[in-house]
């Protein structure tokens, strides 16, 4: 069973290890050598318990997502599982959700992710599309869709 529950400033460390162990080998592919220090300091200057979560699977925590209300979009500022929790529906689930709800209020979600990560197909498959692009990441967007007459 997959949860949510609020992250505090406890979480910072499990979620940082979490975003080191899902994201490492996509950083490193992009910029470079991971830099531990950095990437510890970045993190923790943009860790806001929140706007953070922590996913949970049977009462384990496997992973973090990070969404940010907007007047006029959604923002999925970050999801993350541990590799052990990859590939089990779980993200599918919470950014299908995320979308769903958006949706319900006529809102977009919107969202960065490196160009190398293989998420993109995911959120592809979600409904996302390319909606423009950096050198390093795309920015991709779930429009609302028109809910069925009442």
């Amino acid at each position: 069973m997959v949860t949510l529950r609020p992250a505090t400033e406890d979480d910072l460390e499990f979620a940082f290890a979490a975003l080191r162990a899902a994201m490492r080998t996509y950083v490193e592919a992009t910029w470079g050598p991971w830099d531990e220090t950095w990437q510890h300091r970045l993190f923790a200057d943009t860790f806001v318990p929140a706007t953070h979560q922590i996913i949970e699977q049977s009462g384990r925590a496997v992973g973090c997502l990070a969404v940010e209300d907007k007047p006029d979009h959604v923002f999925l500022a970050r999801i993350f599982l541990l590799p052990e929790a990859q590939g089990q529906g779980i993200g599918t689930g919470l950014v299908g959700r995320i979308c769903e709800s958006a949706n319900r209020r006529g809102l977009p979600v919107v969202l960065t992710i490196l160009k190398v990560n293989p998420a993109r197909r995911l959120y592809e498959r979600l409904g996302f599309t390319v909606v423009s692009a950096t050198e390093t990441h795309f920015r991709m967007e779930c429009p609302p869709r028109p809910l069925p007459a009442a």
